[in-house]
Formats: C-alpha cells, sequence, structure tokens
C-alpha cells in the first residue's frame, strides 16, 4: 500500500485560520505605529522649515519668504516644493493658532502640516517664535487631554 504524506484540508485551514487572527491583531497596531511615525517626522518637517526660514532670513535682510523660493535657492529639500505629501503630510502656508506672531512674508511667515487621510491624527503649525504647536485634528481624533489649538507640543498639564 501507497504512503501518502503531506497535510489534510482541515489541517491546512487551521494554519490559516491562525495566521488571519494573528494578523487581525497586529494590523491595527501597525497603522498605530506609521501615525506615530508619520506625526513625528511632520513635527520635524516644521522644524525644518523653520531652521530654513531662519536661514533665508540671515542672508536676506532679515526678510522671510515662501516654500518655493526656499526649495529654489536650496534652503529645504525638493520634496518640499512638490505638491505631493512628505510621510503622509503636506506642509502649506497658513494661520496658526495660539500666537499673532505669524503672517505673510517677508516680514512674517506660518506653515501647517496636515495628515493625509488616516496618515496622521494632529495637525501641527509654526511660526517665526520656532515653537512648533497643534493646530488642530484630523479624521476625528481629538488633542491629547489638556491640550487645545495652539498649545506646543509636548505641553504637560
Amino acid at each position: 500500500m501507497k504512503q501518502v504524506h503531506g497535510f489534510s484540508l482541515v489541517e491546512l485551514l487551521i494554519a490559516v485560520a491562525i495566521i488571519a487572527i494573528l494578523a487581525a491583531i497586529a494590523v491595527p497596531s501597525l497603522m498605530t505605529s506609521r501615525q506615530a511615525a508619520n506625526e513625528a517626522a511632520a513635527v520635524q518637517g516644521c522644524r525644518t522649515i523653520g531652521s530654513a526660514e531662519i536661514s533665508y532670513a540671515a542672508t536676506n535682510n532679515q526678510q522671510y519668504t515662501d516654500l518655493a523660493t526656499l526649495v529654489n535657492d536650496h534652503y529645504l529639500d525638493s520634496r518640499f516644493g512638490a505638491s505631493g505629501a512628505i510621510n503622509g503630510y503636506t506642509y502649506e502656508p497658513g494661520d496658526v493658532a495660539g500666537t499673532t506672531i505669524d503672517g505673510d512674508p517677508p516680514q512674517s511667515f506660518g506653515f501647517i502640516a496636515t495628515p493625509g487621510t488616516g496618515m496622521g491624527r494632529f495637525l501641527y503649525s509654526l511660526a517665526p517664535d520656532q515653537v512648533v504647536r497643534y493646530q488642530g485634528v484630523a479624521d476625528g481624533a481629538s488633542l491629547p487631554p489638556g491640550v487645545t489649538a495652539g498649545d506646543p507640543i509636548g505641553k504637560s498639564s
């Protein structure tokens, strides 16, 4: 009689079910980790824009400028000039919550980092004082407890 080697259909179905259960447990935590990484990159992106603005102003009679000029004059990486997102966030000029020193170039500046759908929970902003602030929330999220729009990141209540 011939011996048959291999797995039965029931054994294969059990193995597939176990893998599916493990994937269902792992995917939400991977998404949360991805959002946290994107948010950390957005904060750093705000700081990068702020440093570029200060460098530009230091060599241009204390006058600020827009993102396109910062990219064209090589103060910023070309990714900031493209219409696409960097690590899930887009950077646009805007009115920064929590400060009155933001405004339009050449006297001032304000930038807001906005996440793409599902890419981050918070909007961040930066003005000439170089403080990265919470600007708001996205995708139905809520700000950390004790924090309102315009508060600096890392604020302890």
